[in-house]
């Protein structure tokens, strides 16, 4: 075990909180099991440690063995290790993407793993983007899709709305709760950015009434 790996377990046991647990646990949905450490305890204990033992060590490593842990604590820990490593990333990750969202599938972790980790990385790596979107857009696991709707959500005039338009157009039909949430969310994000263009493409694309909702909810 890496030397950043026992030292947040060391620190996470003596936080951990059998009531808190419960309602986390609760909050989502009994999907996970939780320590009951929550968020402005965990950064404290990150900054601290980050400092201490993390910066040397290899980020895929130590974030692969962080996110394999079963207490939903240490998945956050293994994202924020990976985000904490941007100058480092590489041609691993999205590839760990994906297998973290095939094996931990929920929004608190694709909501994260996407706008904050894979939005940056093909900003970085803008070569890879087209070919892990069409992947993960073909991949029938809407937790993928969702990446590909939300990885842009603060690129801002950076979006490739062509892009854009083509992933939503794909995924309008979807009955799928996240799908259409998530529809809604990136094209309210974007009319910050450009209102004119959200409300045209709204208006000339059959929408689900939630993301048309969502979509125009401050315009």
């Amino acid at each position: 075990m890496k030397p950043f790996v026992i030292a947040i377990t060391e620190a996470l046991r003596d936080l951990a909180d059998a009531d808190n647990a419960h309602w986390m646990r609760k909050y989502m949905r009994e999907q996970y099991p939780f320590l009951g450490v929550k968020k402005p305890e965990r950064q404290e204990v990150f900054k601290h440690l980050y400092k201490l033992h993390g910066s040397s060590q290899d980020w895929y490593e130590v974030s692969t063995e962080l996110f394999a842990m079963p207490e939903r604590e240490y998945q956050y820990f293994a994202m924020d290790y990976v985000q904490k490593a941007k100058k480092s990333w590489d041609s691993r990750l999205p590839a760990l993407v994906e297998q973290w969202i095939g094996e931990q599938s929920w929004w608190d972790v694709v909501d994260v793993l996407a706008p904050q980790i894979m939005g940056p990385y093909f900003l970085q790596f803008p070569a890879e983007r087209d070919q892990w979107i069409e992947r993960w857009m073909k991949s029938g696991n809407f937790w993928l899709q969702r990446v590909c709707l939300i990885f842009s959500l603060g690129y801002k005039g950076k979006t490739d709305t062509d892009l854009l338009a083509k992933n939503i157009q794909a995924l309008s039909s979807s009955k799928e709760f996240f799908i259409q949430k998530a529809i809604g969310w990136v094209l309210r994000q974007y009319a910050r950015t450009d209102a004119e263009w959200v409300l045209d493409f709204v208006e000339n694309n059959a929408l689900a009434p939630l993301s048309k909702r969502e979509a125009l909810k401050h315009l």
